[in-house]
């Protein structure tokens, strides 16, 4: 009778050796997928997009709001050449038509044209860690400093190169005490009203409006944290903007990569993904400033130096 041939004995190990590097390989996909794709805030939206009773993007808003399923990219992710890394807020210049935005750091203010192009940089002095700004009118800006948790207006020079000096008169506290990189991120101005919009981007997110910056006196801020629960599928808010027409607020999400559109209570109305229009094209990679123009055209700033422009096809 011939021998049978010994079984190898370290065959079971290396089935479950494999089967764990398998479980261990899954979850570091998964955890990729959702810390740095948000893949369940995509899952979010695709289910909204489908859902019939969902309140966003309903037909009835297509002609009374900006309806930011109607836009489409023309320009996506081009550099900005003269700027390097930190490019953050962002707003539209209404008097001279031009685009403001910030760099964090070092502080600096920087003007471009509708093209993305660096006009004139302003260096920032006596200002900290400026994350949004917003155009006040009459040449004066409200620089948004998140560490210090205050605001400071300041007047927008210019000359190229001129420095813009803040002036601890014009400096005003948010929250006084708190220091740490979880405060307010964004800012827009409704000079109608005198009323600026912050915006905490985490941990947690919150919205508020806040009165009397004009006067130079006493500010009131009203919380309106309430209107951001409709927007579960939005995890972080980068930036937001106020649009004159419609009186409604745009919303940029940075971690989410989308666009959101609220009416005048907070009322859900449309929403956007910023997935690039191109196929094999990254969306941006940071989002931090959104702006509008006075025909509705929208413009991004990624960091580090990268520009977007999007404008209604339908």
């Amino acid at each position: 009778m011939s021998a049978s041939l010994p079984r190898p004995r370290h065959g079971w190990m290396l089935r479950w050796l494999s089967i764990i590097a398998g479980i261990a390989l899954s979850l570091w996909v998964l955890f990729i997928a959702i810390r740095f794709y948000h893949v369940e805030n995509r899952i979010q939206r695709w289910w909204m997009a489908w859902h019939p009773d969902s309140a966003w993007n309903q037909p009835r808003w297509r002609d009374h709001s900006l309806w930011l399923p109607g836009y489409r990219f023309d320009i996506e992710g081009r550099e900005i050449p003269g700027i390097e890394d930190n490019l953050s807020g962002l707003d539209f210049d209404h008097g001279r038509g031009e685009l403001i935005g910030v760099i964090n750091r070092p502080g600096e203010v920087v003007i471009l044209d509708t093209e993305g192009k660096l006009l004139r940089r302003h260096r920032l002095v006596g200002a900290s860690d400026v994350e949004a700004l917003a155009w006040l009118g009459d040449d004066r800006i409200a620089l948004l400093q998140e560490g210090r948790r205050s605001i400071a207006v300041a007047t927008l020079p210019r000359r190229d190169g001129e420095a813009i000096l803040i002036n601890p008169a014009s400096v005003y506290a948010l929250a006084p005490g708190e220091r740490d990189n979880n405060g307010p991120e964004g800012m827009a101005y409704d000079s109608a009203t005198d009323t600026l919009y912050v915006t905490k981007e985490h941990s947690p997110v919150a919205l508020y409006a806040i009165r009397g910056l004009r006067n130079g006196g006493d500010l009131t801020t009203t919380d309106l944290t309430g209107w951001l629960k409709q927007m579960p599928f939005a995890t972080d808010f980068s930036s937001i903007e106020f649009d004159r027409r419609h009186r409604h607020l745009l919303l940029l999400s940075d971690e989410s990569q989308m666009l959101v559109e609220i009416g005048p209570r907070g009322e859900p109305v449309s929403w956007r993904s910023l997935d690039a229009s191109s196929m094999g094209r990254l969306p941006a990679p940071q989002p931090e400033g959104v702006t509008l123009d006075d025909q509705g055209t929208i413009y991004v700033v990624s960091e580090p130096n990268l520009f977007y422009r999007l404008r209604r096809s339908n």
